[in-house]
């Protein structure tokens, strides 16, 4: 479903992607972990070109560009077909639930409001909002926030969703009814690539860990052959430092 072939990105002299590789075939749970500031994030967002590679190649099914030319046909093709839930809930402050999740329905996807209403509360049911539906986001907590989030983004109905870190910013106590969420999704068959700081949860709902650091892929496999036997030095010393959430 979707390749991506030597990415490269670097921020001012920083290399941030150096010759970054992945494959995802359609129905695979992916969950990206390593140490911050290795390119996790930057890999996401150059998916939907939300950051530009200065090099390298993207595949989505047969949407194909060179990132050398990218090609705003292209861009945008893909953009339509992933979504993205990221780390500070990206949730418009002046909207109510319901409205922030019939936003890109109506105004990028051009449907008719009733329509764009009716699949707008199927998904807020679905993560559990449906007695918030009219709550602005003031009147939310984090967890809530990032599950209006997460609702937003099924809406659009994505052949791939794409989640940066999302219970990164969240108190410790709501972080669970985010990933039960986050576990639905993935369970229901929609291609999902994951960064993760939560160990656990990524070994209980991937089917392939990608464990990346210093601008590369450093060790792809199941669940099993990353935490029960890495054979990658750097990944057993990242997995052993305390610093991962099991």
């Amino acid at each position: 479903m979707l390749e991506l072939k030597d990415l490269r990105l670097s921020y001012g002299g920083t290399q941030v992607l150096n010759g970054v590789d992945l494959s995802v075939n359609r129905g695979d749970v992916v969950s990206i972990i390593g140490p911050s500031g290795t390119g996790k994030t930057t890999l996401l967002k150059c998916i939907n070109y939300l950051a530009a590679p200065a090099s390298g190649t993207i595949a989505f099914d047969k949407i194909r560009m060179d990132y050398l030319r990218p090609d705003k046909r292209a861009i945008q093709a893909i953009r339509l077909r992933t979504a993205m839930v990221f780390q500070h809930f990206n949730i418009f402050k002046n909207m109510t639930v319901l409205q922030n999740v019939m936003d890109p329905l109506v105004v990028v996807q051009r449907k008719p409001k009733d329509e764009a209403r009716e699949i707008a509360l199927e998904e807020i049911e679905r993560v559990g909002l449906a007695g918030k539906r009219d709550c602005y986001p003031s009147q939310l907590s984090g967890g809530q926030l990032q599950r209006a989030g997460i609702a937003r983004a099924l809406a659009v109905r994505p052949d791939m969703m794409l989640f940066d870190e999302p219970t990164s910013s969240l108190d410790p106590e709501l972080v669970g009814e985010v990933l039960k969420v986050i576990k639905d999704v993935a369970s229901s068959g929609i291609t999902s690539l994951l960064v993760t700081h939560e160990m656990q949860f990524a070994k209980n709902i991937s089917n392939r860990i990608v464990f990346m650091d210093e601008g590369v892929i450093a060790a792809d496999g199941s669940p099993a052959e990353i935490f029960d036997a890495p054979s990658n030095p750097r990944l057993a010393q990242f997995l052993d430092s305390g610093l991962t959430h099991f």
